[in-house]
């Protein structure tokens, strides 16, 4: 049995800006005007878990307004050893479904693109390449990271330029998208080695 899940339009709660940044920072003027804060939230979000949903909850408790920034698969891959499981526009879907988000945007990667922030090494170049064009259009009031010590003064410099206040919210111990892979792949190989 062959069952067809079709896409119907608006059928996310939140609106997928994709790296249309510049006409998500004109619709949250309205926002910004009516004194709400606007938070942002950034990830991979493959294969979506309750890690990613609290952190998201958390995030949104802190503003009025949850932007979450998914990172692209070019943007993912520079992190890990694999590509993310899920391509970006369903991880944009899955979270545009998430209760506590109101506008998805994406994050990319250009190697070709000129960075005027200082960065002391290659992740900072990385991260600083992904999020200064999406924190300079949209200017949130807060950013929600993990902590990851090697790009601690590139978040620094970024924040200070543009005023954002950046929180560190930690993650969900025991769980994590690797976590979950290496669970599956586990699972395969003992499989094998019982069938063997």
């Amino acid at each position: 049995m062959q069952i067809n899940f079709r896409k119907e339009k608006n059928m996310e709660k939140a609106k997928i800006y994709g790296t249309n940044y510049r006409e998500l920072a004109e619709a949250l003027k309205e926002v910004r005007e009516a004194g709400k804060t606007v938070v942002m939230a950034s990830g991979t979000f493959d294969l979506f878990h309750v890690g990613h949903m609290r952190m998201l909850a958390a995030a949104k408790q802190m503003g009025d307004i949850l932007v979450v920034v998914v990172k692209s698969d070019r943007a993912a891959a520079l992190k890990k050893d694999d590509p993310p499981v899920l391509n970006e526009e369903i991880r944009m879907e899955t979270i545009a479904n998430c209760i506590s988000a109101d506008y998805v945007i994406m994050a990319d990667y250009d190697p070709r693109r000129q960075m005027l922030l200082p960065f002391e090494n290659v992740r900072s170049f990385e991260w600083l390449n992904m999020y200064t064009p999406v924190v300079e259009a949209i200017r949130p009031d807060i950013f929600v990271h993990e902590d990851n010590v090697t790009i601690t003064n590139a978040r620094k410099v970024l924040f200070e330029k543009y005023d954002v206040t950046g929180v560190i919210q930690p993650r969900t111990e025991g769980i994590s998208t690797t976590d979950i892979i290496d669970r599956i792949r586990t699972r395969l190989l003992l499989k094998l080695q019982e069938q063997n």
